[in-house]
């Protein structure tokens, strides 16, 4: 990944001051959001500990908490201040994501359109959703937020204090040449599976095609600027899902 272009003569110290500043309270918001994650999976599991589903699932849902709703848009869209913007056309995966957090926290905190859809004759109680959100969702799907959360914040690491035209290959960057479109799309996924809903079903699929398609143009960007050494990287290090690396025994020696 290349890092952000040189500081020229003349540059506003101010300038890069307020992105540094954007930039730790973009943190900030990932740490919030992570920590709500992690006690989502605390819950779960004190749930299943003692036994508490029966209650959970003949409890109506809340909603119309639009302040709560706004709040959690913002902590979202603050990650994308992590995330430079190095080719034309950025705009759509990120303007993406944001419509898909937009229309995901705007049913979880507002109105619950996708449940009121399936469970009308019982609503606001939904016992099959709620039960879903508790056993399974916040288990499977906090998880993947807190892992994506890692990866846009090592990504952003590696990269801040760079200047110049350089080619990050240390770091996350030597697991996967992606990390921060990975992250997004973790995040993305994991709050889906935690509250799914029709429009963010619809949403996901094209986020992954749009983040795809702007790795690749950055790629070719890469491959233009630095050849034979973004090739050597490329050949080397996956563009999204990091190799595993499965233990082999050891051979046998002969006498």
């Amino acid at each position: 990944m290349a890092s952000p272009q040189g500081v020229p003569g003349g540059f506003d110290r101010r300038t890069l001051n307020k992105r540094l500043l954007l930039g730790y309270a973009a943190i900030v918001a990932l740490i919030f959001v992570g920590l709500y994650q992690f006690d989502q999976i605390v819950a779960s599991i004190y749930a299943y500990a003692y036994g508490s589903f029966p209650v959970i699932e003949g409890t109506s849902l809340e909603f119309n908490r639009w302040s709560v709703a706004v709040l959690n848009i913002v902590l979202v869209g603050l990650f994308l201040a992590l995330v430079p913007l190095r080719v034309k056309g950025s705009w759509k995966a990120h303007g993406t994501y944001m419509g898909f957090m937009v229309s995901l926290f705007a049913e979880m905190y507002g109105f619950p359109l996708t449940v009121y859809l399936l469970s009308s004759a019982t609503y606001p109680v939904s016992p099959l959703f709620s039960g879903y959100v508790w056993r399974v969702g916040q288990l499977v799907g906090s998880p993947l937020v807190i892992i994506g959360i890692i990866l846009i914040y090592k990504g952003w690491k590696e990269i801040v204090f760079l200047r110049g035209t350089v080619l990050v290959t240390q770091g996350i960057y030597s697991v996967v040449r992606h990390p921060q479109y990975l992250g997004f799309l973790l995040v993305t996924l994991g709050q889906f599976i935690v509250w799914p809903t029709i429009p963010t079903a619809i949403l996901w699929p094209v986020l992954v095609l749009l983040y795809y398609r702007q790795a690749k143009r950055e790629e070719a960007m890469l491959a233009e600027t630095f050849g034979q050494q973004f090739h050597a990287w490329a050949s080397k290090t996956p563009m999204f899902l990091p190799k595993i690396r499965l233990p082999h025994g050891s051979k046998p020696v002969s006498p």
